[in-house]
């Protein structure tokens, strides 16, 4: 497994949170809790392995954690910015790489201090049966979680 050690803000950077671990997943999640809590489908998560694997530095009285059954947002009191999403009891942490300072280059003409370096790019589609419509692309696509239940494109079984 790939490790990540990064850094990371909320929108308005009050609350500064250090990532390390080993990347289970790095991924565009299709799920409904992605979808209705960042009001955009697929979202690109990294999940962490562990519960510790993301530290506030900054900000710590400022966390608002929302949670839905066993899903919890973990978002900041004045910007509203996520800092990572996990689920109960599951033993990751979900990070948001826009929100972690990844990108490489000078910004310019093209803006490429904003891109993400293509290690950190989404490797693969999770919980593609949540899919709004078809991703014709090149990734991995997976039912729920990999590697179990690969899928087409148009959602139907990848035959081995």
């Amino acid at each position: 497994m790939k490790e990540l050690k990064a850094k990371g803000a909320c929108h308005c950077g009050a609350i500064q949170y250090l990532v390390c671990g080993e990347v289970m997943v790095n991924g565009l999640c299709h799920c409904p809790n992605c979808r209705r809590s960042k009001g955009v489908s697929p979202v690109h998560l990294i999940t962490l392995c562990g519960e510790n694997s993301v530290e506030i530095m900054q900000g710590d009285e400022l966390l608002q954690t929302r949670a839905l059954d066993k899903f919890h947002l973990v978002t900041c009191k004045m910007c509203h910015g996520p800092v990572m999403q996990y689920q109960e009891g599951m033993g990751f942490r979900a990070v948001f790489p826009v929100s972690l300072n990844l990108r490489r280059g000078n910004a310019g003409p093209d803006h490429g201090a904003d891109r993400i370096p293509e290690e950190w790019k989404p490797q693969l589609h999770l919980n593609y049966e949540n899919r709004l419509f078809d991703w014709d692309d090149d990734l991995p696509k997976f039912k729920v979680f990999p590697p179990d239940n690969p899928l087409k494109s148009d959602g139907t079984p990848l035959e081995s």
